[in-house]
């Protein structure tokens, strides 16, 4: 009886890992995620504190105090800055094409930009008006998606 009950148990344990999710998400403490991530927090961020970091197969994503959400790539390169309501640092603006917030400016000069994409093909802009803005790698506009 106790061998068919240690069977039975093996084999449910087993197959409760086998079917977990390989992407789930892990908490993982700031220091546990790419040194670039960390720099990139550290140097765009300074003033807010880190509520919590996420890590799962191939990302990173950390939440900050003020609600920011950055999401970082598993070799620590950053692909997603969302401070939701509230304007994106212009440090981190500087990291894409000029040409794209030009287009901004020159486009909606009373939106700024809530949160920034890096895609494949190029970049995803979000501005306060809720438009999203799309631009190629070289920061040439390609379309918009309200």
């Amino acid at each position: 009886m106790k061998k068919l009950f240690l069977t039975l148990l093996v084999t449910s344990v087993s197959s409760l890992f086998a079917f977990a999710a390989p992407d789930d998400d892990v908490a993982v403490a700031f220091e546990q995620i790419p040194a670039a991530s960390q720099t990139f927090v550290t140097t765009h961020f300074a003033k807010e504190q880190v509520s919590f970091c996420l890590r799962d197969n191939h990302s990173y994503e950390v939440r900050l105090s003020d609600a920011t959400e950055i999401e970082f790539d598993r070799a620590g390169n950053w692909e997603e800055v969302d401070c939701k309501y509230k304007a994106v640092p212009a440090s981190v603006i500087k990291l894409i094409p000029e040409p794209v917030n030009a287009y901004v400016v020159r486009s909606y000069p009373s939106a700024v930009i809530t949160k920034v994409k890096v895609k494949v093909w190029g970049y995803e802009i979000e501005l306060n008006n809720g438009l999203e803005v799309e631009f190629n790698r070289a920061g040439q506009f390609l379309r918009i998606d309200d």
